[in-house]
């Protein structure tokens, strides 16, 4: 009986793909990521970065006279919840695209599922090269990890001046393939990794590793984690070193990890591939702060790139008085001219991956982040 369960679910999948939504429905676009959880500061970006674009779009009078829905899931960050997730938004036929997830993990948990389905998935945040290798309807609108190791070695060599390295890396697919892609790159451009050690989820006491790194004697250490567990270990690594360099991936760019860090986040360093005063993003910024009581971060500027990826897709098969299904929304994706979005230009080269992105240096000032010079 279980064997013809997915059988069957997977024809009623193929059924659903194929049928347009009835011209008087909402277009639905399923959304999903961390809404609750350590993360949920980032899922909060997701969902405000759609809500706001949904108003700006269905204040025109959405698309094609239909209005735009956005349907939130919370993954809590867990790649079975992800999973569970796609398999309920590949059954329902008004789900017509999705937006999610946060990690590659759990967007690469939904992906076969939803790629089934015929569903184009385009994930905000999801760098892992091997998210985009599931099936042609994966998409990202984010840097891949392999785009990002050039800024990250020149961060920590050229703009901090870094000889000998500490690698601490969170222990799931992002944290081990880019601590496997940067420590490649260090040595080849002449510096030491002398520690290259993992982060524990759910770890809370960090000082057996702050203690074996600064036995190692690094001129600084590359913090490639998230925000909830990269601010408890500021705070342990400034009881034990208050003058130790550190810089950080981009998943320190949101002001949870300043807060939650207590002032020990005060001079670290990180790229971003989104600046809010870049004059594409002015607007995009301005409208966001006034809306949010804060500016917008790489997640909130990425989501809503997606979902302009997504609505101008449906716009252009409106337009032509094609039918707005899964399938004709993945091909029409993939095909799309270039598209200037707040996070530069938008357009898909073969895959789903954008064109190269232009990344800047930001570090922790106080309770906000400024450019880094």
């Amino acid at each position: 009986m279980r064997g013809l369960g997915i059988v069957l679910a997977g024809t009623l999948a193929a059924l659903i793909a194929g049928a347009p939504a009835r011209a008087a429905d909402p277009l639905v676009i399923g959304m999903f990521g961390p809404m609750t959880g350590e993360r949920s500061a980032l899922g909060l970006r997701f969902r405000e970065a759609a809500d706001m674009f949904v108003g700006e779009i269905n204040a025109k009078g959405g698309i094609g006279g239909r209005l735009v829905e956005v349907r939130v899931e919370d993954s809590r960050g867990v790649p079975r919840e992800a999973a569970n997730i796609a398999q309920k938004f590949a059954q329902d036929p008004a789900v017509l695209a999705v937006i999610g997830g946060q990690t590659s993990t759990e967007s690469m948990a939904a992906g076969p599922i939803l790629a089934e389905a015929h569903i184009a998935q385009v994930a905000p945040t999801a760098g892992h090269p091997d998210y985009v290798k599931i099936s042609p309807y994966q998409f990202r609108t984010t840097p891949t990890h392999a785009s990002m190791v050039q800024p990250h070695v020149d961060l920590l060599t050229k703009v901090m001046g870094m000889k000998k390295i500490a690698l601490v890396y969170f222990k799931d697919d992002w944290g081990m393939v880019t601590n496997t892609m940067v420590s490649k790159a260090l040595k080849e451009a002449g510096a030491e990794v002398v520690l290259s050690e993992a982060m524990i989820p759910e770890t809370r006491d960090f000082r057996p590793l702050i203690t074996k790194i600064l036995s190692a004697k690094p001129d600084g250490i590359f913090l490639v984690s998230h925000y909830a567990e990269s601010a408890l270990f500021m705070q342990q690594l400034r009881q034990a070193d208050p003058n130790m360099k550190v810089a950080g991936t981009d998943t320190l760019n949101d002001p949870k990890f300043i807060e939650l860090a207590g002032g020990a986040a005060e001079g670290v360093v990180m790229p971003t591939p989104f600046l809010a005063e870049a004059p594409e993003s002015v607007a995009f910024s301005k409208a966001y702060e006034a809306k949010f009581g804060k500016a917008p971060n790489y997640y909130s500027a990425f989501t809503y790139d997606a979902m302009l990826i997504v609505t101008k897709a449906m716009e252009a098969l409106a337009a032509k008085g094609t039918p707005i299904t899964r399938q004709a929304i993945r091909d029409q994706i993939a095909a799309a001219a270039p598209l200037q979005g707040v996070s530069g230009t938008l357009k898909y080269e073969g895959s789903g991956d954008l064109g190269p992105r232009q990344i800047n240096y930001i570090v922790v000032k106080g309770n906000t982040y400024a450019p880094h010079k």
